[in-house]
């Protein structure tokens, strides 16, 4: 993992970069970082709690029982990204008020073989939905995966262990996960 001061530096530069630039490649550079960064940091997580994780993985395994602080951990180990971007974003709300204008705005050509400005005006209203509506979709599927979690680990039959036991070791084990 990079010194986290010098990507602090890093994404800060970028991101100065890009708003005196002002344009497109200078934005699609610092979500790269930000991307980069991602990894980096789920790799970090996955370095420094492996032993723990390990060890509940090894217990699990045995058939022993976890504790509620165990199972803590696993949540935040598993659907911690999740947790943290459901917590820290506001915009939910302003999201779905967005896109209800934006139907609304939809509906409001009537017109059976609209002219190309018309039409113009129409695809631009949509290719601004398919931006709200992919900020929504993503905010709620982290919702769900949360609530998967918490419902999958309420009792945790043998079946549920193994698939567990399985998570935990590709997690561990993966660089995609």
């Amino acid at each position: 993992m990079a010194d986290f001061k010098e990507l602090s530096q890093r994404i800060e530069r970028s991101f100065n970069d890009a708003t005196k630039a002002g344009d497109a490649s200078s934005y699609q550079r610092l979500g790269a970082i930000f991307s980069d960064a991602e990894i980096q940091l789920r790799e970090y997580i996955q370095e420094i709690t492996k032993n723990e994780i390990n060890r509940i993985t090894q217990k699990l395994e045995r058939g022993g029982e976890i504790s509620t602080e165990e199972l803590k951990f696993i949540k935040l180990w598993i659907v911690g990204d999740a947790e943290y971007y459901v917590k820290m974003e506001n915009n939910f709300n302003d999201w779905l008020l967005e896109i209800k204008r934006i139907v609304n705005e939809s509906t409001k050509i009537k017109e059976s073989e609209p002219d190309f400005e018309t039409v113009s005006h129409l695809r631009a209203i949509l290719e601004d939905g398919k931006r709200v509506i992919y900020d929504i979709a993503f905010y709620l599927e982290k919702k769900e995966r949360i609530a998967n979690f918490e419902e999958s680990t309420l009792e945790i039959d043998s079946e549920e262990r193994d698939l567990l036991i399985k998570l935990l070791r590709n997690k561990l084990t993966s660089k995609e996960f």
